[in-house]
């Protein structure tokens, strides 16, 4: 037997108002039609359901059963599409976030207190990968990337600030050395520079010389996947940082910076995520 359970619904709206026309004026609905789909109900059923008085409707003790039996999943059908309704006003559970060690450091966790404040149903997983990783793939709602980086079926929230850039040792390592002046001078020290996969080359430093980009492939003493700063501060050799990462040891002086002059801004960091995903492209990130 099929059962129409919009028919159910009608039914039930008719027990709990108690008549067709505050059934009626409730559901926007004739009062005609909806006798009308009461009987086709009643006669697929083979059960009288209502008693139907000119002042009043009421359930027989056939239609009080089914009633009875069918009003908790109605109601809890209801609260299921309610939640979902609300849940698109809302961003509700876990967000998991990709991205590198120096933009977790600058970009997310200096934002997470307003972040929470204004989504306190979210709970964030922020994983640190220097590789940038397919996002999709290996199940992330979220990136943070450069400017550059951003691939198809991606969307990208602008952050304003651009990446300055700054190459810097510690004075120990730079003790009885020579500064470099100029970029070839590089090629007498040791450098730390990073490779972000086994499958991808080293990166390029970028310097800006009479506002020419050049871009100077360091020959690396030390090779790593992970933000050098700590090997810098180490005295292993001069390395190519974010500026914001190292302004307080800049002025300190426990970094010295080297060719200032020459250096370059990269793209702002996106946060980016599927496309699809029209719910978290609503975190304020900016």
């Amino acid at each position: 037997m099929i059962t129409h359970f919009d028919d159910l619904h009608l039914f039930i709206t008719i027990v709990e108002n108690g008549s067709f026309t505050k059934a009626s004026d409730k559901l926007g609905v004739s009062k005609f039609a909806l006798s009308q789909s009461i009987t086709n109900l009643e006669k697929r059923l083979n059960i009288r359901l209502l008693n139907r008085t000119t002042r009043s409707v009421s359930p027989t003790p056939e239609g009080l059963t089914l009633y009875n039996d069918i009003v908790g999943a109605y109601s809890a059908i209801g609260l299921g599409l309610q939640k979902l309704a609300e849940n698109q006003e809302n961003i509700v559970g876990t967000v998991r976030i990709n991205a590198s060690q120096l933009a977790i450091d600058t970009v997310i966790l200096p934002k997470l207190t307003a972040l929470l404040m204004d989504y306190p149903l979210i709970s964030l997983e922020i994983h640190s990968d220097n590789s940038f990783v397919d996002i999709v793939e290996q199940g992330f709602d979220m990136g943070v990337r450069f400017g550059d980086a951003v691939v198809d079926d991606m969307v990208a929230v602008r952050i304003p600030k651009p990446v300055k850039t700054a190459l810097v040792a510690t004075p120990q390592y730079l003790q009885n050395k020579n500064i470099p002046k100029n970029i070839n001078e590089l090629e007498n020290h040791q450098l730390i520079n990073i490779r972000l996969g086994l499958d991808k080359s080293p990166i390029s430093w970028d310097f800006k010389v009479n506002g020419q980009l050049v871009e100077y492939l360091p020959k690396s003493q030390i090779t790593l996947n992970i933000n050098p700063l700590t090997a810098i501060k180490n005295h292993l050799g001069i390395g190519f940082v974010a500026r914001s990462q190292v302004e307080n040891e800049l002025q300190s002086g426990e970094l010295i910076e080297i060719l200032g002059e020459f250096a370059d801004e990269y793209e702002p960091f996106l946060p980016i995520i599927p496309a699809e995903n029209t719910i978290l492209g609503r975190l304020k990130w900016c």
